[in-house]
């Protein structure tokens, strides 16, 4: 299986639209939308698509900057807001592959740290980031308020 990382442009709106609804659930084509143009315009975001061999995204990451991270102790720290890879091409080191074009885009904004999440009940994503390095820091459950 040939697979190319590649930085995401406006081409592959759809694709990328259908991998974001697989890994952020329950946010609105809307939310997506709006967030995407975010990522296409803003210099501290950055998404990268696995692209095959047919042609089809199969996998993304999106990365940020972020001026203070929990358990970070430098600024901006890389922040990787999302990744996913479909089923078909999960256990074949595309995963990693994303991650590290993602860690040297950060390297490349200034960041000597990356740091991520997972929802408390994905235990999945937990060893994943396990195996990729990642040493958790806190378990919280975060709130916001519209003012």
């Amino acid at each position: 299986m040939s697979v190319k990382v590649v930085k995401v442009t406006s081409e592959y709106h759809g694709e990328w639209l259908r991998l974001r609804n697989a890994v952020y659930t329950g946010i609105g084509r809307t939310f997506h939308e709006q967030e995407m143009v975010l990522y296409l315009r803003d210099d501290t975001k950055e998404c990268f698509l696995a692209i095959s061999e047919n042609g089809d995204a199969c996998g993304m990451i999106e990365v940020s900057l972020r001026n203070v991270v929990d358990g970070c102790l430098t600024s901006p720290v890389g922040y990787v807001e999302g990744i996913y890879v479909d089923p078909e091409y999960r256990g074949s080191s595309l995963a990693r592959r994303l991650l590290e074009r993602a860690e040297s885009w950060c390297r490349s904004k200034g960041c000597s740290e990356v740091a991520t999440d997972a929802e408390l009940d994905n235990q999945d994503a937990q060893r994943f980031h396990e195996r990729m390095g990642f040493e958790e820091t806190y378990r919280i459950v975060e709130y916001r308020k519209e003012l």
